[in-house]
């Protein structure tokens, strides 16, 4: 999406948009006119990123940058249409997620700023136009590549790959393999522990990897950590915990300097490792190991699969394991799953009936 460096807009706006952001964190809960609910940091810092956007297409459209002082100048009705119409123009003159996101985002700004009722209900109407159909279910990509995880001998590939790649001798492999047992751990706790790939990328050895004194080690997200502000805590298996501690001892110093905090750090060992860096490293290894396509966020649907597979209409623990805040969105994510072991278990009965055997 176009988007100009923000020292390109006037001090004003970038000073307005500094003390948006800081509100939308942090509001004055004594004050009637204040946003009651702090945003978390990172749809703080998406907000930032799409007006930026937001604003650099209005610039592309002709609007002088001069005129742009302040962020309630976007969320006048025609410099708004005109930046949606950009935007449409751009992309052919469909609408899309992402237009449809900039819209809502405009019409939920003018309400939090509490903007003139007309103004508010016009651009409610432009979000009502470009809204998008959300996604129900998993995407058709997704789909195609859990269907061929359905095979017992492609789960049996996945789930053996972490210990196939730790039972390599370090010495033989040296840093190439100390960078492959650290792709397997990091495999290793989607298969366990389904959580997202920004949590499995900030994690740290103190704050989240807990060891209570008494031989069990578990994985603690809190509320703070988690996309839906729930706190998850998964029980390692034996399994893992004896990966995790055979990465640990042999880490240092090639793969990071001894005591990093982090469990997959930067090489420097200042700071966690780029979500998007660790998926391409885990689809890569995943690709390499086994010949399976699989994103890192399909770890997730892998584990409901499996899930359901053993117990069928458990939405309650599909939730709790991926912690959603609402079922229904476990139950319209996952709910066609279940149309395969229905529809299994009806050619199972019916191959029973054909054989005289009900």
């Amino acid at each position: 999406m176009y988007r100009l460096p923000p020292e390109t807009f006037p001090v004003s706006f970038r000073e307005d948009l500094d003390r948006l952001v800081a509100w939308l964190g942090q509001p004055d809960i004594l004050d009637d006119e204040s946003y009651r609910r702090a945003l978390r940091p990172e749809t703080v810092r998406q907000y930032r990123i799409q007006l930026l956007r937001f604003a650099s297409e209005l610039v592309h459209a002709g609007v002088a940058v001069t005129d742009l002082v302040s962020v309630r100048n976007l969320l006048g009705p025609a410099l708004a249409e005109r930046g949606l119409r950009q935007m449409l123009a751009r992309n052919g003159g469909e609408t899309s997620r992402h237009i449809s996101e900039m819209a809502r985002l405009l019409g939920n700004l003018a309400n939090k700023l509490i903007a003139p009722e007309v103004d508010r209900a016009a651009l409610s109407r432009l979000a009502g136009k470009l809204a998008v159909r959300p996604q129900v279910g998993m995407t058709p990509k997704n789909r195609g590549r859990l269907r061929v995880l359905q095979e017992p001998r492609h789960q049996t590939r996945i789930l053996n790959l972490p210990d196939k790649v730790f039972a390599r001798p370090v010495k033989s492999g040296g840093h190439r393999l100390l960078v492959a047992r650290e792709d397997a751990l990091a495999i290793a706790i989607l298969l366990n522990c389904p959580i997202r790939v920004k949590n499995l990328a900030a994690l740290e050895l103190v704050r989240h990897i807990q060891r209570p004194g008494d031989g069990k080690v578990y994985l603690v997200l809190e509320e703070e950590d988690t996309k839906t502000g729930r706190a998850i805590e998964f029980e390692l298996p034996c399994d893992v915990v004896r990966l995790l501690d055979a990465h640990l001892a042999t880490r240092a110093p090639h793969l990071c300097p001894h005591g990093t905090p982090y469990l997959f750090p930067q090489r420097t060992g200042a700071a966690p490792i780029q979500p998007s860096c660790l998926a391409g490293r885990i689809a890569k290894r995943v690709r390499r190991e086994t010949g399976l396509e699989m994103n890192v966020h399909l770890f997730r649907h892998f584990a409901v699969m499996l899930s359901l597979d053993a117990n069928p209409g458990g939405y309650e623990v599909a939730r709790r394991l991926l912690g959603h805040s609402d079922l229904s969105h476990t139950i319209n994510m996952y709910s066609g799953l279940e149309v395969r072991t229905a529809t299994r278990a009806y050619s199972d009965l019916m191959a029973e009936l054909k054989a005289g055997k009900r």
